[in-house]
């Protein structure tokens, strides 16, 4: 079976209505194991299947049935999720985040296999074991197995997973370590001072000795703590969220000798993959100097600034606003500088009203890409409150061939890659506008290495944003070869 094609289609829906056979079943699932696109596309339409089920378990039912899995043992509820949940804020109802878990389950294995080669071998609930922590307090708290029967004062052991479909749960290890679950999330314990966050939100308080050093560890990343707390979420298809809300905590990466450490008011995204992409997203001072606590201002020294005269920029999809108060034109985005000033549109590129639209950036050859950023900057001049044309949402692919794909085609259907997904309002955790930022700036990178070799960028964008400069940092392959030294044979 191939991804994406009309097979993958028929399959993936035959699941969901419980007409597959064995042998289309198992091929879906090693499809899935193999194929990080496959994975995501699955997820996606599992998501959107649930919220348009809208409750209801009838095909949810029959996807489980056919991939021989109990679904009596999950709970369904039918209220909201709270409005700081990560799965609020990713647009999860609690039967599309149930569907969620399903996806996981019907993977065959996928992501559990996922776990254990991030962990190793982990034993699964064996009575012997000896507890590493308690349960503190339940809260309003329901599982997604039935059976499950704790209270407050039970013994919490290693490899025992927590399988929470909502509210809270508090788990008080024997190091002091304090960890809060939110539901809907799977948790499981590996060490004394050490939990795999499967998906789900965690906040970790750490202020004993003993406890320094608690760690998290999520299917892209590890996060360690190096004093007192910080949140930690994965989503369903492995994007790990990192937010540091007291002291200091390392991002341990595979491959990475060097750990990120971020700070209090920092936050970070780890993208699932092999690549591991980073997005870091900060606000800035607020001046026409764009400073920012770690990434570098507008610059003219990346590849893609036109002063170099190789890289070309215009609008792929949607159109500029045009009319009073119009965006100026989209070359602004690659001239080396940002706005002038907080309400500037004329030195902006955003699109029409009620539209959406995407950028694209064609370097002229292929192109070892190390970062990318982007800036934005909007704050009216006398409505202190609106900001919402400075959040930056949106997801950028590369694409290495010369010819170019269609772009009338969903990027996943015409062989862009997917690098990085923005949403700088999840990432401030915006709930009221004043909670916005009115300059930002995203950078993109790889935990190692290049992000990837890429002729053409395309930025899909959600919104008016007010964008003021993109940054592509990079070097040509022909240089990257021509820096190497000649083998022989």
């Amino acid at each position: 079976m191939k991804y994406p094609s009309t097979e993958f289609d028929n399959a993936v829906a035959a699941v969901f209505h419980g007409t597959n056979t064995d042998e289309a079943t198992e091929e879906l699932r090693e499809l899935l194991r193999a194929n990080q696109d496959a994975q995501d596309e699955y997820l996606w339409r599992v998501e959107l299947h649930g919220t348009l089920a809208s409750g209801s378990l009838e095909f949810s039912r029959a996807a489980a049935d056919s991939m021989n899995y109990d679904l009596q043992s999950v709970e369904v509820q039918a209220a909201p999720l709270s409005g700081d949940s990560s799965y609020a804020q990713w647009g999860f109802r609690s039967s599309s985040a149930l569907v969620a878990v399903l996806a996981v389950v019907i993977l065959g294995g996928g992501l559990w296999m996922w776990h254990d080669s991030q962990t190793g071998s982990v034993e699964t609930g064996n009575p012997n074991d000896a507890s590493v922590a308690t349960i503190a307090d339940l809260g309003d708290s329901r599982w997604m197995d039935l059976a499950v029967k704790l209270s407050a004062g039970d013994a919490v052991r290693v490899g025992q997973r927590i399988e929470l479909s909502s509210g809270k749960v508090e788990v008080l290890f024997n190091t002091g370590a304090r960890l809060s679950i939110v539901g809907p999330a799977i948790v499981e314990p590996l060490a004394s001072n050490r939990v795999f966050l499967t998906f789900g939100e965690v906040n970790l308080l750490a202020e004993t000795p003993e406890s320094k050093g608690f760690t998290v560890v999520t299917p892209t990343s590890e996060f360690v703590d190096i004093s007192t707390a910080f949140t930690a979420r994965v989503s369903p298809d492995g994007l790990s969220r990192l937010n540091v809300t007291e002291g200091e905590v390392d991002v341990v990466l595979k491959g990475v000798e060097q750990a990120p450490r971020l700070r209090a008011g920092e936050t970070l995204y780890v993208e699932p993959g092999e690549r591991q992409i980073m997005t870091r997203i900060e606000e800035g001072d607020g001046t026409f100097a764009f400073r920012f606590p770690s990434i570098r201002p507008p610059s003219a020294d990346d590849y893609a600034d036109q002063a170099r005269g190789v890289a070309t920029i215009r609008v792929a999809q949607g159109k500029l606003k045009s009319q009073t108060g119009k965006s100026g034109p989209v070359t602004v985005l690659t001239d080396g500088k940002g706005q002038s000033h907080q309400d500037a549109p004329s030195e902006s590129a955003f699109f029409a009203d009620g539209t959406r639209g995407s950028f694209l950036i064609d370097l002229g050859q292929e192109v070892s890409i190390s970062r990318v950023n982007s800036y934005s900057w909007h704050q009216h001049e006398t409505n202190e409150s609106h900001r919402h044309r400075a959040r930056q949402e949106f997801t950028l692919y590369g694409y290495s061939g010369d010819q170019l794909p269609d772009l009338f085609l969903p990027p996943s259907e015409s062989g862009w890659d997917r690098i990085a997904r923005v949403n700088s309002d999840h990432f401030f955790e915006v709930s009221t506008p004043l909670d916005r930022p009115a300059q930002q700036a995203c950078s993109i990178a790889a935990a190692r290495g290049e992000i990837g070799r890429y002729r053409y960028l395309l930025w899909e964008v959600n919104g008016r944003t007010l964008f003021g400069e993109i940054d592509v940092y990079g070097s040509p392959l022909s240089d990257i070869l021509k820096s190497k030294p000649r083998e022989f044979n």
